[in-house]
């Protein structure tokens, strides 16, 4: 089932993204290659992964499972061709962007007729926003789900805060970034359980998945909250 059809039928589910660069903040995961690594857990508990549109294309991942393509990260804000997007297995999109301040209308602009296309071709489109750092508060926040909703998109991926029952998401679906490596496996399961309390959350983990020494307990541990 893809992952639009899952989050219609459970409300949730559980992704695994896997377009960090493989440098230096993700050295498990470069040593042992992005395929290596859907190959070990691909009959695992989870519902698919964030893949790089960019990587993708040239050099696309094997999976049984649902995936999005993440396009227009840093440092050169990259824009799949939409015809190279059509090719590939899948239907549902992710768009980076930060926001700088309470005014800054430039992701808006730079992704609107984008995602508008992605929209009349029936893309799922997932806003991965954030405020800057420094910068992070509710007028913030609230200023990235308004800008993904005015795009157009049905769903935002951001980080965890402690004031989600003063924004309102305008009926777009939320996932939760896994945010920096929890080394602690008890650490770890202490913010899942901070997760699984919003009740309306979905889960994207990534580097505290693969660059953890139990990944499997991981995965483990977020399915059975579900």
């Amino acid at each position: 089932m893809n992952i639009k059809d899952l989050l219609n039928k459970n409300g949730r589910v559980f992704i695994i993204p896997m377009d960090h660069p493989t440098e230096n903040d993700t050295p498990r995961l470069a040593s042992l290659g992005k395929q290596n690594f859907v190959n070990l857990i691909d009959n695992l508990n989870h519902d698919g992964y964030i893949f790089h549109s960019r990587e993708y294309i040239n050099n696309p991942i094997k999976t049984n499972k649902d995936f999005f393509l993440t396009v227009g990260e840093l440092p050169d804000n990259y824009l799949c061709n939409i015809s190279e997007l059509e090719k590939v297995p899948t239907k549902n999109v992710t768009i980076f962007f930060e926001i700088e301040n309470l005014s800054d209308k430039k992701p808006y602009e730079f992704y609107k007729d984008y995602v508008q296309e992605l929209k009349k071709k029936g893309y799922f489109v997932m806003a991965m926003g954030y405020p800057v750092e420094g910068n992070k508060n509710l007028e913030s926040y609230s200023h990235v789900i308004n800008t993904a909703y005015k795009l157009g998109c049905d769903a935002i991926k951001t980080d965890f805060v402690d004031f989600f029952d003063k924004l309102d998401l305008k009926g777009m679906k939320l996932f939760i970034a896994g945010g920096e490596l929890v080394r602690k496996d008890i650490d770890f399961e202490t913010y899942v359980k901070k997760v699984d309390n919003l009740k309306i959350a979905s889960y994207s983990f990534g580097r505290n998945i693969f660059e953890a020494e139990n990944y499997k307990k991981r995965i483990n541990l977020i399915f059975s909250l579900f």
